[in-house]
């Protein structure tokens, strides 16, 4: 059987394992956008941008397809005032988006739905960032079908470290769980104590 001589082999081995590394990298939305896009095309989570959920202690999430839609399904067996507290069902912002939004108020469009089975009636939605917490959210009543709400939330800091996306299902017997469709949030107007960024 042919082999070859190892000063042939090494370089070839080596331009194959670059070329796969290359390969896997070039799959998926790897670019970084400019703050100014941040701001004008806002962020959006929807479709397989979803898989970012993050879960704290007392929630699960899934994503789930119907057809062509695409949605994350969140349960909750506690509420967000109970035991560790945490942003509960969240998306995590970068921090080109943070430094991009920071200084901002924001608008936040949660699509959501009570889920088919086990079922929540309805569903607490914030933000997260320095000066914005638990108490900030606000709790909404869903229905069968995919309805958007808004919510507006403004830090009292110029300069933040995080900023989380969240949503907390009601948390009854049986009747825990909804369904995400699509999140996005807007950066509004600079905050008047802030100065440009």
């Amino acid at each position: 059987m042919y082999s070859l001589p190892d000063w042939a082999f090494y370089p070839i081995a080596a331009l194959v394992a670059a070329g796969m590394v290359a390969g896997a990298l070039s799959y998926g939305d790897n670019s970084v956008r400019s703050p100014e896009e941040i701001l004008s095309d806002g962020i959006l989570f929807e479709g397989d941008s979803l898989n970012a959920i993050t879960t704290g202690n007392g929630l699960t999430a899934r994503i789930l397809r119907e057809g062509e839609e695409t949605f994350a399904r969140i349960d909750a067996v506690r509420g967000p005032f109970d035991g560790i507290q945490s942003a509960g069902a969240f998306f995590t912002l970068t921090p080109g988006e943070v430094q991009a939004i920071q200084g901002r108020r924001v608008r936040l469009r949660f699509t959501v739905r009570t889920a088919p089975e086990f079922g929540a009636p309805g569903v607490r939605l914030n933000f997260f960032a320095p000066g914005v917490g638990q108490t900030a959210g606000e709790h909404v009543e869903t229905g069968d079908q995919f309805e958007t709400f808004t919510l507006e939330a403004a830090s009292s800091a110029c300069s933040w470290e995080f900023g989380y996306i969240g949503l907390w299902p009601d948390w009854g017997f049986e009747r825990n769980t909804i369904d995400l469709e699509r999140v996005e949030l807007t950066a509004l107007d600079r905050l008047p104590d802030c100065p440009d960024s």
